[in-house]
Parts: C-alpha cells; sequence; structure tokens
C-alpha cells in the first residue's frame, strides 16, 4: 500500500511538472511570437543623387530611431569641425553625464580626457553612448541644448516629424523620428560631408588603444556597393538600418525601422536597396541641398531658456537703471556719448539720463534704441541698389526680457548699421514656437548682409526681411 501511494505520488509530480512546463513552453512561444509581431515594418528608399522616393511602407509613421539619432549628432559635429569651431585633435573632459550612459559605451570616466576623433569614432563605428553625449555636451554645453539643437537643425532639414531629447537614440517618450525623415538626415551626411561620410564605411578603428568594430559590419561585407550608414537598436524600437550602395552611376539610400532581429533587417534591407536599383534611372541629375544656417549657440545668448524649451523658473528682472550717471555726478551727456563711442567708434546710441529712484521702473512695452552710423558710398548706382530699406530679424527668445538685454550688445557689436536705426523687440511664431525676435530697421541691402554675417559669426540667427 505504502509503496503503490509513492508510486501515486511520483506520477503526479511528474504529471504536475510536465503541466508546468508545458505552460512554460506555451507561454514562451507566445511571448517569443509577441515579440516578433510587435514590431511592424516601416522603411523608405531614395535615390541619392535626387532625392526622389522609390518605395516605402509606413514610412511617415512616428517612431523611435534608437541609435540613427547619432547621424545627426555626429552632423553637428562634422559642421563644427568645417567651420573651425572645433578641432580633431581637441580634447575634452568627460562629464559624469557622459560617463554614467548605460551601454553600448567606451566606458569613459568622468573627468577623463578624449579627443574629438576619438568621440566620433566611437559614435560612429562603436555606437557609443557615452562619446555621443560628450560630443554634445562639447557643442552646446549640455546635452539638453544640444538636443533642441538637434532638433532645430533637423527642422531645417525637412524632417518635419523629427524630435530630438537626446544625443545617443536611447528611448524617450518624445524623441521619434521616421524613415523618411532618417533618409533626408542620411543624405545630407553623404553630400554635405564627403570627406567624412567615409568613416561609416569601415570595418573597424582604433580608439584609446583598442580596436573597435563596426556594428553593421556584417552588411557591408554582404551588399555589394554598401559603404555605411548606421544601425540602431533597443527593446522598444526594435532593430534599425540606415544604409546607403553604390553601383556605378547610382546611389541608393534605404532605411529600416522595426526588425526583430539582426539578420531579418539585413534581409529587408537588401531586399530594399534591390528594389532601389532596379527603379533607379542610369543617369539622374543631382539635386543640390539648400545651404543650412546652424548654430550651436541658437539658444538664448542672455538666458536660460533654450529656443525649445520653456524654463520653468522666474527670470529676475533689474529694479532700477543704476549703471547710468548723474548729471549732478559730474557726468555731463557730452561726456558719456564720448564713452560710449569709445566702445564702437561707428557706432553712436542715443541714452536718456536717470534719476536713481528706489521705485521700480515701468518697463516700455517695446524697448527701442536709436544710432547713428555714416556710410560712405561709392557712386549712385550703388546709392539706388541701397535705397530700399529692408529689415533683419534677430535671435529667437522663449523671454521678451532676454531679448532686450541682448539688444545693446548685439548693436554694438556691429559696424555696418546704417542712418537711423530703430531696434525693437517684437512677438513673433518661429519653427512653430511663440517667442519674440529682435527686429533691426531701416537698413540698406549693403548694410543687412554684412549686419547678419557679423550676427551670426556670433553664434546668433540673422535673417533679412523686407
Amino acid at each position: 500500500m505504502r509503496i503503490l501511494f509513492k508510486y501515486y505520488a511520483s506520477q503526479k509530480k511528474t504529471f504536475f511538472l510536465n503541466y508546468l512546463n508545458s505552460l512554460v513552453i506555451i507561454f514562451f512561444i507566445f511571448s517569443t511570437s509577441s515579440f516578433l509581431n510587435a514590431f511592424e515594418f516601416a522603411t523608405y528608399v531614395i535615390d541619392a543623387r535626387s532625392g526622389d522616393f522609390l518605395y516605402g511602407k509606413n514610412y511617415n509613421k512616428k517612431l523611435h530611431p534608437a541609435s540613427l539619432t547619432k547621424m545627426m549628432t555626429l552632423y553637428l559635429a562634422f559642421n563644427e569641425l568645417k567651420n573651425n569651431r572645433i578641432k580633431l585633435d581637441q580634447t575634452v573632459s568627460i562629464s559624469s553625464n557622459a560617463s554614467n550612459e548605460p551601454p553600448s559605451k567606451l566606458g569613459l570616466k568622468k573627468g577623463q580626457r578624449v579627443s574629438v576623433r576619438n568621440l566620433i569614432r566611437g559614435a560612429a563605428i562603436r555606437s557609443a553612448n557615452d562619446a555621443a553625449t560628450a560630443l554634445g555636451e562639447l557643442i552646446s554645453g549640455s546635452e539638453n541644448k544640444f538636443a533642441d539643437y538637434m532638433t532645430l537643425a533637423a527642422q531645417q532639414m525637412g524632417m518635419k516629424d523629427t524630435t530630438f531629447k537626446n544625443a545617443h537614440g536611447l528611448t524617450s517618450a518624445k524623441h521619434i523620428s521616421t524613415p523618411k525623415d532618417m533618409a533626408i538626415l542620411a543624405r545630407r551626411l553623404i553630400y554635405d560631408f564627403p570627406e567624412y561620410y567615409n568613416l561609416f564605411g569601415r570595418n573597424s578603428v582604433n580608439v584609446l588603444g583598442r580596436t573597435l568594430y563596426n556594428t553593421n559590419r556584417k552588411f557591408l561585407s554582404q551588399y555589394n556597393g554598401s559603404d555605411g550608414i548606421k544601425t540602431g537598436f533597443t527593446s522598444s524600437a526594435g532593430f534599425n538600418l540606415a544604409a546607403s550602395a553604390k553601383r556605378g552611376n547610382k546611389r541608393i539610400i534605404g532605411v529600416v525601422f522595426g526588425s526583430s532581429s539582426v539578420s531579418l533587417r539585413n534581409k529587408r534591407m537588401t531586399e530594399l536597396l534591390n528594389i532601389g536599383f532596379a527603379n533607379s534611372k542610369e543617369n539622374v541629375a543631382f539635386t543640390s541641398l539648400k545651404k543650412l544656417s546652424l548654430y550651436p549657440n541658437i539658444i538664448n545668448i542672455s538666458g536660460e531658456n533654450s529656443l525649445l524649451k520653456v524654463s520653468k523658473e522666474p527670470v529676475k528682472r533689474p529694479l532700477i537703471l543704476e549703471k547710468i550717471p548723474l548729471v549732478e555726478n559730474n557726468k555731463n551727456s557730452d561726456e558719456i556719448e564720448k564713452l560710449i563711442i569709445g566702445l564702437n567708434n561707428d557706432f553712436k546710441m542715443e541714452f536718456k539720463l536717470v534719476e536713481y529712484s528706489k521705485i521700480p521702473l515701468v518697463r516700455p512695452s517695446s524697448f527701442m534704441i536709436k544710432g547713428k552710423k555714416i556710410t560712405n558710398l561709392k557712386n549712385n548706382q550703388n546709392i539706388e541698389e541701397n535705397l530700399s530699406p529692408l529689415s533683419i530679424m534677430v535671435g529667437f527668445y522663449y523671454n521678451k526680457y532676454n531679448a532686450e538685454l541682448d539688444l545693446p550688445g548685439i548693436l554694438l557689436n556691429d559696424s555696418s548699421l546704417t542712418d537711423e536705426i530703430n531696434a525693437e523687440v517684437v512677438s513673433v511664431v518661429y519653427m512653430k514656437k511663440q517667442g519674440f525676435r529682435i527686429n533691426i530697421s531701416p537698413l540698406t541691402k549693403q548694410n543687412a548682409i554684412r549686419a547678419c554675417e557679423k550676427i551670426k559669426a556670433l553664434g546668433q540667427l540673422c535673417e533679412i526681411s523686407k
């Protein structure tokens, strides 16, 4: 009887374990199936020469771009190199924010000094998150400001459905893009920076004494003519790839979002590029790319409110104009004017003397500054050409007071302003954002061009308008 009971108990246990294993297997199959079905292919194929559409599916769907994000980070780094604002051999001190980024990473330590060259290689080849963040902080001062800069650059390129929240591509709720937008960016990388684009086609690079292998090396070796560009993966995004291949006169760009594996992603990209080569013409005229106005200091110079992010902290306003001296203090208006002329011999400003008071000053609704500049024109033709009055729009600010703070500095640092100048802060909608800009007018055509060139050199936005 006892033997029978033990046998029964063992059989029951075996049955239970088998039942449990079955449940696990069923769950695994179900979950795996769900995982595979969780991602829906989104694809886009263009002729790189013209930018013309060749094939696509769900290409305007807003999805997580993952490390395809680093294409924009690297694009802006290349732009800084081209404009001599940073150097390849320049070293960067790694911040705690950059060193603490999750993998994939180079394993950079806080305070470690790393060259821009190595950071670029690490971000492009190894898809290193710490390297990408370090580049963003170098260019814009902080990762948040750099993300705003990335978004503005995307908008200028025509990437209408893209918003960046970081330099590396790790999942963030509003960090989104589309296959179409990433194809636009890929084309920009190829043709705006051909001197750097070859980096994306390397199988490996040396960084800090180590050999780093390209995350895209399998596809580079498998597909004939492939020479880039960038892989991406997160659990939310799936396996993404932006690729380019050149055969003869043809160059095709393909983008895949949402694959469930590397092999499936590469297989799909092979199909997409084949479609592109089959449907593209042999000789296609190159469509030139619009020149972009990209400056790292695109955020407010005087304040902490970035272009695309509203600060929650209230802006402190001065109570009185204490820095303007009194007539009683042996400073008359002529002496003040000489002081101003000493800053810039070409420019005069009218200051109203204000008597010291403990009562807060009421700021005017429209902040105005007037100045004078004598312009020597060589002939009547130049005079006629410059008679048509123009204005320039400078900067973009979420806060009116920050614009007012910048206004005097912008005028004093410029020597191309003409006879009677009115400068005021105006309310505008720019890049779908409500804010303020500085309007300076009237200007001759010649001086408007020169003024904008100098203002842009300071890292500010400047546009000529009628």
